[in-house]
């Protein structure tokens, strides 16, 4: 299904980097809830999975504490669970009882993005990860301030890709 039959469209993020480790290892990282919160989030988080149904329209509700307390809730909506190469949700920021809210950060933020994360075998021992967000029936200030925010994500996603490389590491070395 195509983005905008998602509801999906305007301003592209999109970062991508090659793993030294197996497409499976890879993929159970992102779906084993107790592997997912030793990794996932900006670098000096902490992570936890309150719900994890991956199928397609089951959620995760997340919590990630922030070095200084803040703490920050997700909510994710699969549309797509194929294992081992592909993963698609609708990405939110939520309240402590898994309901959407808006961004803890205050100004405009769209309330979902869409959020594939490909898995690609580069090799029997490489998997390359690519995660794209595009916006979901933003507005156009919306729109804007997600393009706005494109360093910002740039800098987490490259936190959190640090932090699995380091799990990765660890678990290949087991």
């Amino acid at each position: 299904m195509s983005q905008e039959a998602l509801g999906a469209a305007g301003p592209v993020f999109s970062i991508a980097r090659v793993f030294a480790a197996p497409r499976p290892l890879v993929w159970r990282a992102w779906t084993d809830p107790a592997m997912l919160a030793r990794w996932f989030g900006p670098k000096g988080c902490t992570a936890t999975i309150l719900t994890m149904d991956l199928r397609p329209g089951g959620y995760q509700h997340a919590r990630m504490e922030m070095p200084g307390g803040l703490v920050i809730w997700g909510k994710y909506v699969y549309r797509a669970v194929e294992e081992p190469s592909r993963l698609v949700w609708e990405h939110s920021f939520a309240d402590e009882h898994g309901n959407v809210a808006p961004s803890p950060f205050g100004g405009a933020w769209p309330l979902r993005l869409l959020s594939t994360v490909t898995f690609e075998e580069v090799s029997a021992r490489e998997t390359k990860i690519t995660v794209t967000w595009v916006p979901m029936d933003a507005t156009e200030e919306e729109c804007k301030a997600f393009a706005d925010g494109k360093p910002s994500m740039t800098g987490g996603w490259t936190g959190s890709f640090d932090q699995l490389e380091a799990f990765l590491a660890g678990a290949t070395a087991a």
